[in-house]
C-alpha cells in the first residue's frame, strides 16, 4: 500500500526520473516521458549522460549534494530547455541513486522564475556584502576556487597564517588574486570583526601617499582641511591593512613603513606626536622584492620585516587543472550580475582554454568568459563564442614570429627588444608604469622606446 502511495505521488509530480548508483535510468514518470520523448522501456538501464549529455547526475553522485534549479538544454527531435533539481538518494549513508525533478519545462516560465529568484539572491548578496564591508573583508577563503595541489597547499597556509599576527608578504603575478588572499587572511583571523583597510601604493600620487597612510594635522600644508585627517593606518587600528603593490612604494616612504613595523606607532604629517596603533600589515607585490633590493630600489630591512610569512600565489598556467572549476564559478557569478542563464561551456572550450598560458591570469580568464557570454546565442558556450579573442592573440604572435632575411645584429637586437616590450605590455594589460618596472627601465625610457618602435 505504501509503495503505491509513493509511486502515485511521484507519478503526479512534473517530470521525474530516478537513476541507480551508477547513473543509469531505472524509472521515469509519464510527465517526464511526455516532455523528453522517451518511454521507460527505451532508456531503462542506459546511462543518463548518454541520453542527456548536459546532465549533472554524475556530479551529484560524486559530491552527494542536492543541486537545486539547474538550467538544462535537451535536444531530441527539437531543442528543449528548462530547469531541474537533482536529489541524491541515500541508504544507510551510502548513495544509491539520484532523483531528477524537472521544475519547469517552459523556458519563459523558468526564466521569469529565475529572474525573480536572482533578484532575491542579489538582495541577499547585497546585504551580505554590506555586512562584510562593515566588518572589513568582503571575500573569504571560499572565494578561492581550485582543487589543484598548489591551491590546496596555499589555502592550508592561509588558514595557518590567519592565526598569527605577523606581517605577511603575498607574491603573485598581475591578475592572480593577491587581494583575495589578503581578504581571506583577515576574514579568518581574530581581527575579522575589526577594520580591513586596503590601499594601492601605485594608484596614489607620491606627494599624497604619506598623508593617505598616516593622516595630517590642520595647517600641515596648503589645503589641509580643518581638523586634519585620519590616515589609513589609524583607521585600521585593531584590524589589518593591505598594502597592494608595495613594490611601488617610494624610497622616502619605505623607512616610515619600517618605523610602523618596528615601533607600532605613527606620526601624522605636520605633527610630532606619536600615535600607538595595533595593526597587522599584509603586503603584496607583483615583482621580486629581492631583485629590487639588489638594484637598490627596495630596503632590505623593510623586506625582512614584511617577509615574516610569505604566500606565493601560483599563476594560472601552473594550475590549468583548475580552469574548468574557475570558469564554472565565473559563469555562476556573471549569470546573477548580467541577468543571464548560461549553463556551462562545451568540452571543446574546456580543452582549448587549457592550451592557453593566460598571461593575465584569472582576471584575463574572467574577461574572456564574460565576453563569450555576451556573444553567445546558446545556453552552452561554444568555441565560436571565444574564437575571435584567441585568433587575434594568435595573429599577433604569428606576425612577430615571422623570420627576417636581415642578419644585421643591430637590427636583430632591435626586433628582439621590440618583442620583449610588447610582451611586457601584454602581461601588464598595457599598464606602462608596471611594464617599465617589469622591464627594469624608467618610464621615460619606455616612452622613448614606444615612440621609436611606433607602439
Amino acid at each position: 500500500m505504501k509503495k503505491n502511495i509513493f509511486k502515485t505521488a511521484i507519478d503526479q509530480l512534473n517530470g521525474v526520473a530516478i537513476t541507480d548508483e551508477k547513473g543509469r535510468y531505472i524509472y521515469v514518470n509519464k510527465s517526464w516521458s511526455a516532455y523528453m520523448g522517451y518511454e521507460l522501456e527505451q532508456i531503462k538501464g542506459m546511462y543518463v549522460r548518454d541520453v542527456f549529455p548536459t546532465t549533472l547526475v554524475d556530479e551529484v553522485l560524486k559530491i552527494g549534494k542536492t543541486l537545486v534549479g539547474q538550467p538544462f538544454i535537451f535536444e531530441n527531435s527539437i531543442i528543449k530547455q528548462g530547469f531541474c533539481t537533482y536529489i541524491p538518494l541515500f541508504d544507510n549513508d551510502k548513495i544509491i541513486g539520484v532523483l531528477v525533478h524537472v521544475l519547469f519545462n517552459q523556458m519563459e516560465q523558468a526564466i521569469n522564475f529565475t529572474d525573480t529568484l536572482n533578484d532575491m539572491i542579489s538582495n541577499i548578496e547585497y546585504y551580505k556584502q554590506e555586512l562584510r564591508e562593515i566588518r572589513g573583508a568582503k571575500y573569504s577563503i571560499d572565494n578561492i576556487v581550485g582543487e589543484s595541489e598548489a591551491i590546496r597547499k596555499m589555502k592550508a597556509k592561509i588558514v595557518k597564517t590567519a592565526g598569527s599576527n605577523s606581517s605577511v608578504l603575498i607574491e603573485g603575478e598581475t591578475g592572480c588574486g593577491k587581494e583575495l588572499v589578503a581578504h581571506s587572511i583577515h576574514d579568518l583571523s581574530k581581527r575579522t570583526s575589526n577594520p580591513f583597510i586596503k590601499i594601492n601604493c601605485a594608484a596614489i600620487p607620491e606627494e599624497l601617499i604619506e598623508s593617505e597612510l598616516f593622516g595630517y594635522e590642520y595647517g600641515a600644508f596648503t589645503g589641509a582641511k580643518k581638523g586634519g585627517k585620519t590616515g589609513k593606518f589609524q583607521m585600521a587600528d585593531k584590524g589589518s591593512i593591505f598594502l597592494d603593490e608595495i613594490n611601488q612604494l617610494s624610497n622616502i616612504l619605505q623607512p616610515k613603513i619600517l618605523r610602523v613595523l618596528q615601533e607600532r606607532e605613527i606620526e601624522r604629517v605636520g605633527s610630532e606626536k606619536s600615535i600607538p596603533i595595533d595593526v597587522r600589515i599584509i603586503a603584496a607585490t607583483n615583482t621580486s622584492l629581492e631583485k629590487m633590493i639588489k638594484e637598490g630600489k627596495f630596503r632590505s630591512d623593510l623586506f625582512y620585516r614584511l617577509n615574516v610569512i610569505k604566500i606565493k600565489i601560483p599563476p594560472l598556467r601552473e594550475r590549468k587543472e583548475d580552469i574548468s572549476l574557475i570558469v564554472k564559478d565565473i559563469i555562476n557569478r556573471l549569470n546573477f550580475q548580467l541577468g543571464m542563464h548560461i549553463v556551462k561551456v562545451s568540452d571543446e572550450v574546456n580543452e582549448k582554454l587549457m592550451e592557453y598560458d593566460w598571461p593575465g591570469n584569472i582576471r584575463e580568464l574572467q574577461n574572456v568568459v564574460e565576453r563569450a557570454m555576451n556573444m553567445s546565442d546558446s545556453l552552452i558556450l561554444q568555441w565560436k563564442d571565444f574564437q575571435e579573442y584567441f585568433d587575434s592573440k594568435y595573429l599577433k604572435k604569428l606576425k612577430r614570429a615571422k623570420c627576417s632575411d636581415n642578419y644585421d645584429i643591430k637590427t636583430i637586437k632591435k626586433d628582439f627588444e621590440k618583442e620583449v616590450i610588447i610582451e611586457a605590455l601584454e602581461k601588464t594589460e598595457n599598464n606602462r608604469t608596471k611594464a617599465a618596472e617589469l622591464l627594469g627601465v624608467s618610464r621615460t625610457m619606455l616612452y622613448k622606446k614606444l615612440k621609436e618602435y611606433d607602439l
